[in-house]
């Protein structure tokens, strides 16, 4: 079990859901940028148009989108530097190790944005994210270390992780864009979507509330609630991928306009790749669906104590989750329906997001969960 070794004031705490709120807006901006098909307005990366504030971007809707979404992004890096900074900061030396973590991640980007700008020489451009590559390794391991050996508390390390993850998370974005790369847009997008967990988890350990965030269940129910939370985890996970996969390798139109069926059958050919992953999608939908219903269903009442009934959240927490599937399937459904319309494709995207959160959240109060025989037990 993770537990906090130093107490959170509600100030780092409010700042945590503020940065998450950020988040989701980047993420929002990110469906809606994939949407309009302006992930590659701008060749160049970090700048736009070789400028901070590219001429004319407030002006037209596709640059607008692109720019912004840079900016968005850049804010949160900021945002995420000082929420490790607020947690991890206790002295003179402290805020030194942190100026060079941030020197060593401004050298790693350095030069990756170096090898992004070599358009012509093929070996320098190599040379460079060899380079970038095995400087990544040292930000990685001073992680790694730190956690096994320092002594952190948990908040500390997951603001550390967060630091390292949304730097990644920039680099995906760069090398998306120089090397006009779809594959490295699916990452980036479903690299987005555990950043994002990782930043709910920040939010729920420095909570005062951490130490009884899990459920409180029967020692059966527990079992199951945890198996259930990490499988749907990976189930939910696998869907966006196959999402992201459809969004940015058939981008004009969607592959099929078959609502249920697709190309008229209910297993198609899966010759066409594209086709493969639009049925993958529809599939996993259904299986995630009827997998909470499951979990609904038999987490719901615990075991024949009344008591134990009343203490059955994993139940009610699985018919939240169910509830915005059945909003998501209606909302998928549309976006076939109205070909890819931009509100109905972006609020599915976003309602996916928080499908993966609250499946994320039943996973950790789960694991971190409490037998409820046990706890009568000892008292």
């Amino acid at each position: 079990m993770i537990e906090s070794q130093i107490s959170r004031g509600p100030a780092f705490q409010w700042f945590a859901r503020f940065v998450v709120g950020i988040a989701i807006l980047l993420v929002w901006w990110g469906a809606a940028t994939t949407t309009k098909q302006a992930g590659m307005v701008f060749a160049d990366w970090p700048l736009s148009l070789g400028t901070v504030n590219p001429p004319g971007w407030l002006e037209h809707m596709i640059p607008f989108l692109e720019h912004s979404h840079r900016l968005l992004a850049k804010l949160v890096g900021v945002l995420v530097l000082v929420l490790f900074s607020w947690a991890y900061v206790r002295n003179g030396r402290r805020a030194l190790e942190v100026a060079g973590i941030v020197v060593l991640l401004a050298v790693v980007l350095g030069f990756y944005i170096a090898a992004g700008s070599e358009r012509f020489d093929v070996m320098a451009k190599q040379r460079l994210l060899l380079i970038a590559a095995g400087l990544s390794i040292l930000p990685v391991g001073w992680l790694v270390w730190s956690w096994r050996s320092r002594g952190w508390d948990p908040v500390q390390k997951l603001t550390a992780l967060a630091l390292l993850m949304v730097t990644t998370q920039a680099i995906f974005g760069g090398l998306r864009v120089t090397e006009i790369s779809n594959a490295f847009a699916v990452i980036h997008g479903c690299f987005a979507q555990c950043f994002f967990c990782v930043l709910i988890l920040i939010v729920m350990v420095s909570a005062p509330g951490w130490r009884n965030a899990g459920f409180t269940v029967s020692r059966e129910l527990l079992g199951r609630s945890r198996k259930a939370g990490v499988l749907l985890v990976g189930l939910v996970l696998m869907q966006l991928i196959f999402g992201a996969s459809m969004r940015h390798f058939h981008r004009h139109a969607l592959p099929d306009d078959g609502l249920f069926l697709t190309q008229g059958r209910w297993i198609p050919s899966f010759e066409d790749p594209m086709i493969a992953m639009l049925f993958l999608h529809k599939f996993t939908a259904f299986s995630v669906f009827f997998f909470v219903l499951g979990m609904a269903l038999t987490l719901g009442g615990g075991t024949g104590n009344p008591a134990l009934r009343r203490l059955s959240t994993p139940g009610r927490h699985a018919l939240a989750i169910l509830i915005l599937l059945c909003l998501q399937i209606s909302l998928g459904l549309l976006v076939i329906g109205t070909s890819k319309s931009f509100w109905v494709t972006n609020v599915h995207v976003l309602n996916g997001l928080v499908i993966l959160a609250l499946s994320f959240v039943f996973a950790v109060r789960a694991i971190r969960g409490r037998d409820v025989d046990g706890l009568q037990a000892v008292s």
